[in-house]
C-alpha cells in the first residue's frame, strides 16, 4: 500500500502557512504508507529534511537526508541542504560553547513523599495490601496522607501510545520526535524514533501484535489491544516460547503472589509478570451479558491471533496451547478492563 505525498502536505507547507507541524504528521503517513525504498518513502524523508531547515533543526535535518539517500532520493537539492544546515549547525555549536545562557531545565523525576518499604523502594512504608469480602484485594494507608503526596512511583508492564500520536511520538519509548520517526516495515500502524526502539518493541511485543494492529484500532477500542501487548510481553519474557509459560502458569501458586512483600531488588522480570497475571478481573462480580461479550471479542482476537501471527502453527500443533492461548486473552481482557490507567 502507497500513500504518496501530496496537495495536503503542500498546503501546510506553503510559505504563507507555515504549519509545518501539521506537514510533518503529513508527511509521517506518508512514510509509514509507503514501501521500502520507494518513491514516495524518499520524497517525504526529503521534504522532511526541508521543514528541519527551516526550523532551525539541523540535526533532525541531516537525519533526513541521510534516510531520503537510503530511500534512493535521486535529486541534488539534498546537496546544498545538506552543506547549509552541517553549516548552520556549526555556526550553533560555536555559539552556544561561547555562550554563557543555562541549558533548559531537566524534567525532574518525583520522589516518594516517605521512607520506602525495604523490600519495594518504589512503594512508601505507609501503604499495605489488604483483602476483605466487601472490597476484595485493596491498599490502604496506615498514616494519614497529605494532598499531593506521593506514595508509589512504579513503571508499567505495559504501555499503549494512544492513536492520536502515531505520528508525533514513538511507539516503544512514546519520546515526541516526529522529525526522525522512522515506520515498522510489516504494518502501517507504528512509528519509532531510532532503529533501537523499532528492534527493541519487535522483540519485546510487537511481532504478536504487527498483523492486528489496524483491525484492533478501527474495531475495538484500547482494552484487546492491551490484552494482546500484554500476551506479547509475556511470551517474550518466556524466551518467545509460549509452551513454557503454559508451564509455569500452570505451575504458579497465584495465592502467594504479593506485589507489597515480594522483594523487588532482587525480582526477574518473570517475577513482575507474576504481580500483574494475578491482577482481578471481577468476572464472578459481571453480568452475564457483560461476560458474554467479553467471551465474544476474545474468541475474534484469538482467530485473528491464529491467522496473521507465528502463533498460528504453535497452537495447530498443540491444542492445548491453543485453549490456553484463549483463555489467556479472555482473562486479560478482564485484568484491563479493571486495572488500566488512561
Amino acid at each position: 500500500m502507497r500513500l504518496s505525498y501530496g496537495p495536503k502536505e503542500k498546503k501546510m507547507f506553503h510559505p504563507n502557512v507555515k504549519r509545518y507541524i501539521e506537514a510533518i504528521k503529513l508527511y509521517n503517513e506518508s512514510i509509514a504508507f509507503s514501501e521500502k525504498g520507494s518513491t514516495e518513502r524518499a520524497l517525504a524523508y526529503a521534504n522532511r529534511s526541508n521543514i528541519c531547515l527551516k526550523m532551525q533543526r539541523f540535526e533532525e535535518c541531516l537525519e533526513n537526508i541521510r534516510l531520503a539517500r537510503e530511500s534512493n532520493y535521486s535529486g541534488e537539492k539534498l546537496n546544498q541542504r545538506e552543506k547549509d544546515a552541517k553549516n548552520a549547525l556549526a555556526k550553533a555549536r560555536n555559539k552556544n560553547a561561547s555562550s554563557s545562557k543555562v541549558s533548559p531545565d531537566v524534567v525532574e523525576e518525583p520522589e516518594l513523599s516517605y521512607p520506602s518499604k525495604e523490600n519495594a523502594p518504589q512503594i512508601a512504608n505507609c501503604l499495605e495490601l489488604r483483602k476483605n469480602e466487601e472490597y476484595g484485594r485493596h491498599v490502604v494507608t496506615t498514616r494519614k496522607l497529605k494532598v499531593g503526596d506521593v506514595v508509589m512511583i512504579e513503571r508499567p508492564f505495559v504501555t499503549v501510545l494512544k492513536d492520536s500520536f502515531r505520528y508525533v511520538r514513538c511507539d516503544f519509548c512514546h519520546e515526541e520526535r516526529p522529525f526522525t520517526l522512522i515506520p515498522c516495515e510489516g504494518c502501517t500502524m507504528a512509528m519509532y524514533c531510532s532503529e533501537e526502539c523499532l528492534s527493541k518493541a519487535y522483540n519485546n511485543y510487537h511481532r504478536y501484535e504487527c498483523g492486528l494492529l489496524r483491525d484492533l484500532w478501527e474495531v475495538f477500542e484500547t482494552v484487546p489491544l492491551i490484552a494482546i501487548r500484554m500476551i506479547a510481553i509475556a511470551i517474550a519474557t518466556f524466551d518467545n516460547n509460549p509452551e513454557a509459560l503454559k508451564d509455569h502458569l500452570d505451575a504458579l501458586d497465584e495465592s502467594n503472589v504479593n506485589g507489597f512483600t515480594m522483594d523487588w531488588n532482587k525480582a526477574t522480570q518473570q517475577d513482575i509478570f507474576n504481580t500483574v497475571h494475578v491482577l482481578t478481573t471481577n468476572q464472578e462480580r459481571r453480568h452475564s451479558m457483560f461476560v458474554a461479550m467479553f467471551i465474544f471479542n476474545a474468541t475474534i482476537l484469538h482467530t485473528l491471533v491464529l491467522e496473521r501471527t507465528e502463533l498460528g502453527p504453535v497452537c495447530e500443533a498443540n491444542p492445548a496451547t491453543n485453549k490456553f492461548l484463549q483463555d489467556l486473552i479472555l482473562r486479560y481482557m478482564q485484568i484491563v478492563n479493571c486495572n488500566r490507567k488512561l
